[in-house]
């Protein structure tokens, strides 16, 4: 009997033994962070604050995909500057660990609390007995916890209603070993429901009242806090987040900070009545010249752009066709001559003069910007430019 043939390499023993040229190929698909326009988007942002006021910017999930150290280097030194806020123990720690000041939005429990107390992490409370746990942990190690307590004033999400607090008010006075540092709420949609966003201010500002804590500051996000504008009082701290990276549809001078981009892959010419990608879901009606883009949904792109979606390619819009793939999808360019392989495809963001902006294919796909920034901001090789 004829001997087996070898197993094939597995890619790793591929790459080990490729020269050295073929270990580090240019990717396929890759984000771009701006850190020039997060610095001017947050000193745009600073410009619409009130007297005294100051910010917090929202920094979690690997900074919505921008990258967490990044943005927190470019911003750090921003003078009205109040802190970064993160939902996780493991951002906040590696805030901490570069220097910068931290909150946590969420509430920590043992090893994860007794680690941020020690760093100077400032905590999220929402009731007395959190608020003594956190004092207890920093007694342990000899520190003062920061805390900054959060009602829930119309968000429905996280926090305590404030006719709740109010009788805790005395234990948390109290404390030893930790410092009411601030109060803190979070607006449900205050661009749209700009009444509703004044209500919840408003029921803040009561409470602050009713509890004593006039000097203490308040803090209101995320970025739809800015729908209140002139309403805002003086000294109120806002937390901002998806402004910052340059996409809120209600403000108009921001600019994006992320480009996410590939790069075309292959180029042919295909008859009139050809079927293009899986399902058959959309069939030449012309003579068509077609690009393969080498990116997909395991990129982070949407499926749900399939068939609706579009790219710059050279500055000149081009739509998808049928549906988006895994690591590809078919681009018609019959009507932009000149592109080759290896041209590069702008999926949104910037690209020259050409702007494709994130909250445009979002909407397109029926999600948020939001989710497209976490997604191609983590999934894909990141350059800061």
């Amino acid at each position: 009997m004829a001997p087996l043939p070898p197993l094939p390499k597995i890619e790793s023993e591929i790459a080990a033994a490729a020269p050295p040229a073929c270990l580090a190929p240019p990717p396929r698909t890759w984000v771009e962070v701006d850190p020039s326009a997060l610095r001017r988007n947050a000193e745009r942002l600073a410009r619409r604050l009130p007297p005294a006021g100051r910010l917090i910017f929202s920094a979690k999930k690997d900074g919505y995909g921008h990258g967490l150290l990044t943005t927190a280097r470019v911003l750090g030194d921003l003078p009205s500057l109040a802190m970064f806020g993160v939902a996780t123990p493991e951002e906040a720690l590696a805030l901490r660990a570069d220097g910068r000041e931290a909150l946590c939005f969420a509430v920590l429990a043992g090893e994860a609390l007794a680690q941020a107390v020690a760093a100077g992490v400032a905590l999220t409370v929402t009731d007395a007995d959190e608020a003594t746990a956190a004092a207890a942990a920093a007694r342990a190690v000899g520190r003062t916890a920061e805390l900054h307590l959060k009602l829930d004033t119309g968000m429905g999400r996280m926090g305590r209603l404030p006719a709740e607090v109010l009788p805790m008010m005395a234990r948390l006075h109290r404390l030893e070993g930790a410092r009411l540092a601030a109060i803190y709420s979070h607006l449900a949609d205050g661009w749209n429901h700009p009444a509703s966003a004044r209500r919840q201010l408003d029921v803040l500002l009561d409470f602050r009242r009713r509890a004593g804590l006039e000097a203490t500051p308040i803090h209101l996000g995320g970025s739809d806090a800015l729908a209140l504008g002139s309403e805002l009082p003086a000294g109120i701290w806002l937390r901002v987040g998806i402004a910052l990276y340059g996409d809120h549809p209600a403000i108009a001078d921001l600019e994006p900070a992320m480009n996410f981009k590939s790069r075309v892959i292959y180029r042919r010419a295909v008859p009139a009545g050809t079927a293009i990608s899986y399902g058959m879901t959309f069939t030449t009606t012309r003579p068509s010249e077609l690009a393969l883009i080498g990116a997909g949904y395991g990129n982070g792109y949407p499926r749900s752009l399939s068939g609706r979606g579009r790219v710059l390619v050279g500055g000149r819009a081009c739509p998808i066709l049928g549906r988006v793939c895994m690591d590809q999808f078919v681009v018609d360019v019959t009507d932009a001559p000149g592109i080759v392989v290896g041209d590069e495809a702008l999926l949104f963001g910037r690209q020259g003069e050409g702007l494709l902006p994130a909250g445009e294919i979002a909407a397109l796909a029926g999600t948020i910007s939001y989710e497209l920034f976490c997604l191609a901001g983590q999934i894909n090789p990141r350059v800061v430019l």
